[in-house]
C-alpha cells in the first residue's frame, strides 16, 4: 500500500504531465480561436464538470471559502491569461520553461507572505534560473520577445497561486475552492473577450481536441488534484515535482510541433531546471 504522501506525489506528477502536454495543444488552438474566448470555453467547461461531479458538496459555500476561492481564481486567471496570450508570440517549449520559473519565485515571495526565511540554496537557484533564461532568449533568432515578457508575468501569478493554495487548502474544503476558482476565472475571461481582442473561432478538430484536453484533464481534474493533494505532501516535494512540467512540455512540443531549442537553448533550459531543483532540494 502506498502512503498518503506517495499517492499525493504520484498524483502531482500526473498533474505536471497534463500541464506539460497542454502547451503545444494550446499553441495550435490559438491559430483557430482568440485567447480569451479559448479561456472562457476552457474554464466554463471545467466549471461545469466540477459542478456535475461535486454538486452535493458545493451546494452551500460559506463567506470564507468564497473569498479565498475568488482570490485564487483571480491569480489563476492572471496566470492563464498571460500564458495563453504569450503563447501567441513565443514558442510553446520556451513558454513552458519560463512558466516554470514560478518555482524559483515561491521562496522569496514566501518571505513576504508567510515570513519564511530564505536559504542559500534558494538564492543559488535564482541565479541559475536567471542565467538559463538569458541563454534561452539571447541567441540570434530567439531574442526576448513580448510573449516571453507576458509569460514571466504568468510565472509571477502562478507563484502567488501556489502559495495561497498551500495556505487555503489546509483550512477549507478543496471541492468548493476549486469550483469558485474556476467560476471566477470563467467570469473574468468573458469581458476580456469583448474588450481586449477580436473574437475568432474557426471549427477545427485540433481546436476541439485542445479544448477537451485542457478543460477536462489540465483544468477540472488538474486543479482538483492540486487543491486536494498538495497539502498531503511537503511544499518542497510538490515544487520539485512541478519542475517536470517544462520537461514534459519540451518533449511534446518537439513531438507535436517540431520545436527545437537548439544547443544553447537546451543548456539554458537545463540551467533553469537545475535552478528549480537546487532552490527546492536545498530546503531539505
Amino acid at each position: 500500500m502506498l502512503s498518503t504522501s506517495r499517492r499525493a506525489e504520484l498524483a502531482l506528477l500526473l498533474l505536471a504531465f497534463f500541464w506539460g502536454v497542454t502547451f503545444p495543444l494550446v499553441k495550435i488552438a490559438l491559430s483557430f480561436c482568440s485567447p480569451f474566448l479559448f479561456l472562457a470555453i476552457r474554464f466554463g467547461l471545467a466549471t461545469l464538470i466540477i459542478w456535475l461531479v461535486y454538486s452535493r458538496r458545493i451546494s452551500f459555500i460559506d463567506r470564507a471559502t468564497l473569498k479565498a476561492g475568488i482570490i485564487l481564481g483571480v491569480l489563476l486567471f492572471l496566470g492563464y491569461a498571460f500564458q495563453t496570450v504569450g503563447l501567441k508570440y513565443t514558442a510553446a517549449s520556451k513558454s513552458a520553461f519560463i512558466t516554470g520559473l514560478f518555482v524559483i519565485m515561491v521562496p522569496p515571495l514566501s518571505v513576504l507572505i508567510v515570513r519564511e526565511k530564505p536559504k542559500i540554496f534558494s538564492l543559488i537557484g535564482v541565479l541559475l534560473a536567471i542565467s538559463g533564461l538569458w541563454l534561452m532568449t539571447r541567441p540570434k533568432g530567439s531574442e526576448f520577445k513580448v510573449g516571453d515578457l507576458l509569460t514571466l508575468f504568468c510565472a509571477i501569478s502562478f507563484s502567488f497561486h501556489v502559495i495561497y493554495v498551500q495556505i487555503y487548502t489546509r483550512m477549507l474544503d478543496f471541492e468548493k475552492l476549486v469550483f469558485v476558482q474556476l467560476l471566477t476565472t470563467t467570469f473574468l475571461s468573458i469581458p476580456c473577450m469583448f474588450l481586449l481582442e477580436t473574437l475568432k473561432f474557426v471549427y477545427d478538430f485540433n481546436l476541439l481536441l485542445a479544448i477537451v484536453v485542457t478543460a477536462l484533464f489540465a483544468t477540472a481534474l488538474g486543479i482538483a488534484i492540486q487543491n486536494r493533494m498538495q497539502k498531503d505532501t511537503t511544499a518542497t516535494k510538490a515544487s520539485v515535482i512541478y519542475t517536470m512540467e517544462p520537461v514534459f512540455a519540451g518533449v511534446f512540443s518537439y513531438l507535436i510541433l517540431g520545436e527545437i531549442l537548439g544547443t544553447v537553448g537546451i543548456l539554458g533550459a537545463g540551467l533553469i531546471l537545475s535552478g528549480m531543483l537546487c532552490s527546492e532540494l536545498g530546503k531539505r
